[in-house]
């Protein structure tokens, strides 16, 4: 009951947290218009991001624990990591297109209006201030939570950005100040966005997550007593948040309840010592036939008994 409650306080507070980002993004889509500021404009296109990935979180957060079906056994984790790679694509033609446009009105400047811009970046730094307010994640293992808390803390450094730009143009009357605020902001977004393809791409062909090394499992899980060979390891996540393995495990001639046994021990190893959360172990013995050879290549084709 206490998680489900829990689980509701966090869907309440990504709806809020979004519809205050949307409300911000749309005073400053307008406010970019009539000042005529890039910086603005920039920022703007920075919270449009979020609210994608805001809306990806909500999205998550409501069907995470929707049941899996006999085609999805896995239920519905990689939609959201789709949509991410589909969303972080686009913003990186966004803040290309901010990046080249910066460069071209630090050439050929235009007049802004400072004042506009130092009141709307006052209005959407309070408004960020809010929203990082409200994501605040409670519960460090929440990690839906906390990706958006620093989401929404890049948006108010953002918000501050154009602040710090629109006092600069109005203490000395030069426009230039716009326009490399607006490239600083494109330069963090293009950043960012390619940091969240690159992963949602690793996710997606099923590598092996950040953070994760192999050979370090696998030295790990021949010091368990009675194993003597890890082949056809394979690690990958379901979602940025939940790994899997999978593994052939060549151990003595034993009893099905010893091997059980075995099962259990390297289950709770690797949970208990690694970010993995699920575990698929195929016990094989010297008698075992290889029908599958190519998937561990290492492994004599005819091993002799000590």
């Amino acid at each position: 009951m206490h998680e489900h409650s829990h689980h509701t306080v966090t869907i309440s507070r990504l709806k809020w947290a979004l519809i205050l980002t949307i409300i911000v993004f749309i005073v400053e889509f307008l406010g970019a218009l009539s000042s005529r500021s890039l910086s603005v404009l920039s920022n703007a296109v920075h919270l449009l991001s979020d609210v994608g990935a805001m809306g990806l979180a909500y999205y998550a957060a409501r069907i995470e624990n929707n049941p899996p079906t006999k085609q999805l056994s896995y239920g519905y984790a990689r939609s959201g990591i789709l949509a991410s790679l589909i969303n972080s694509l686009i913003l990186v033609i966004l803040a290309i297109g901010l990046i080249i446009a910066g460069i071209y009105r630090f050439i050929r400047p235009e007049p802004v209006m400072a004042g506009a811009i130092i009141w709307l970046g006052l209005v959407a730094f309070l408004f960020n201030i809010l929203v990082t307010g409200l994501l605040m994640p409670r519960d460090s293992h929440d990690l839906n939570l906390r990706a958006m808390f620093w989401h929404a803390a890049s948006d108010a450094a953002g918000s501050l950005s154009v602040i710090v730009s629109g006092l600069l143009i109005w203490w000395t009357h030069f426009n230039g100040f716009d326009p490399l605020a607006g490239m600083l902001i494109g330069v963090i977004l293009l950043k960012a966005a390619l940091g969240i393809s690159a992963q949602s791409v690793n996710i997606l062909m099923e590598g092996t997550p950040p953070g994760v090394k192999p050979q370090d499992i696998e030295h790990a899980l021949l010091t368990i007593p009675r194993v003597h060979e890890v082949h056809h390891l394979h690690i990958w996540a379901l979602r940025s948040d939940y790994n899997l393995l999978s593994a052939h495990i060549l151990i003595d001639n034993v009893s099905v309840k010893e091997g059980q046994e075995i099962l259990a021990a390297i289950a709770r190893y690797l949970q208990d010592h690694f970010p993995i959360h699920h575990v698929t172990i195929q016990l094989e013995t010297q008698q075992h036939d290889h029908v599958d050879d190519d998937c561990h290549p290492h492994l004599p084709s005819h091993p002799e008994k000590d």
